[in-house]
């Protein structure tokens, strides 16, 4: 249960104290979307001082990814492009974010809960032994950029997989679009897709998006008529294998006789995606 949000821009979210138990220091977070039926949720953290937290046991699927500034996982020092992922009921080290950092983090099937530990090896001994495949501690940076398969978007692609569940598919990516790339047709999934912009800018049915620019897009959701007007990156997520189904000449069957009210009265759509005032108006292309 989360609402379909597209596009938000992060500077239009309000902050919050940011909700991470257990931890020591100065943190506040804007939340990006949030599902409260099972608490998962997508977050913007910003350290606006340093802030850390012991090892421990996390009670949800989690993840960051550096956007700015320095987080230390377990000793290791990550930068912008830094990335950790552990699976819900794993021992995960302390970590610990330098003022100034802004991190993304998302929880997923599950809430902020956290059991606090000496030590990863005291946190080790008290996971679930069903608990997965470990914890991933990834530099971008050293990774290559490699095309994605034809089928699918009219123009190349290119990816750096960050993580990817065996089980369900899930999985977290960067992707890159270059200047110039572009796709007319509408799409949808089985699963649901997010994404946060990293950077560059490219034109949309739904909006402009630039840095800064999320969306989450329940599955289903049609989308679409992509120009990118430069380089873009973004991380991308998706709670399961994407498969692109196409739609084109498309039509909407929506109206009818308005009895007592004029035109410009007439009742919006109840799918409307949730939009930030900062994105502008919307022709509803696409819907």
């Amino acid at each position: 249960m989360r609402a379909h949000v597209e596009l938000i821009h992060e500077d239009d979210y309000i902050f919050h104290t940011g909700e991470l138990p257990s931890g020591e220091g100065k943190i506040l977070e804007r939340r990006l979307s949030t599902d409260e039926e099972d608490g998962s949720s997508s977050l913007s953290l910003h350290a606006i001082g340093d802030w850390g937290r012991s090892a421990g046991i996390a009670h949800a699927d989690t993840e960051f990814y550096v956007v700015e500034g320095t987080m230390i996982y377990g000793g290791q020092e990550l930068g912008p492009g830094g990335y950790v992922q552990v699976p819900r009921g794993t021992a995960m080290d302390w970590v610990r974010f330098r003022e100034g950092a802004r991190i993304l983090h998302w929880r997923e099937y599950g809430d902020c809960g956290f059991d606090p530990y000496t030590n990863v090896a005291e946190a080790s001994a008290k996971a679930a032994p069903e608990s997965g495949e470990g914890v991933s501690v990834i530099d971008a940076n050293r990774m290559e950029w490699t095309e994605a398969q034809s089928v699918g978007p009219l123009t190349p692609l290119y990816i750096k997989l960050l993580h990817r569940d065996p089980k369900t598919g899930f999985y977290t990516r960067l992707i890159r679009a270059r200047k110039g790339w572009t796709d007319h047709r509408l799409a949808h999934h089985p699963c649901y897709e997010e994404f946060y912009t990293l950077g560059g800018k490219m034109a949309y049915n739904f909006g402009d998006i630039d840095e800064g620019t999320y969306c989450f897009r329940p599955a289903g959701v049609k989308h679409g008529h992509f120009i990118a007007e430069t380089d873009i990156d973004w991380i991308i997520r998706s709670d399961g294998e994407l498969t692109n189904w196409y739609t084109t000449d498309e039509w909407v069957k929506w109206g009818g006789h308005a009895e007592n009210y004029e035109h410009h009265h007439a009742p919006v759509i109840s799918t409307l995606p949730v939009r930030s005032r900062s994105r502008g108006e919307w022709s509803g292309d696409g819907m």
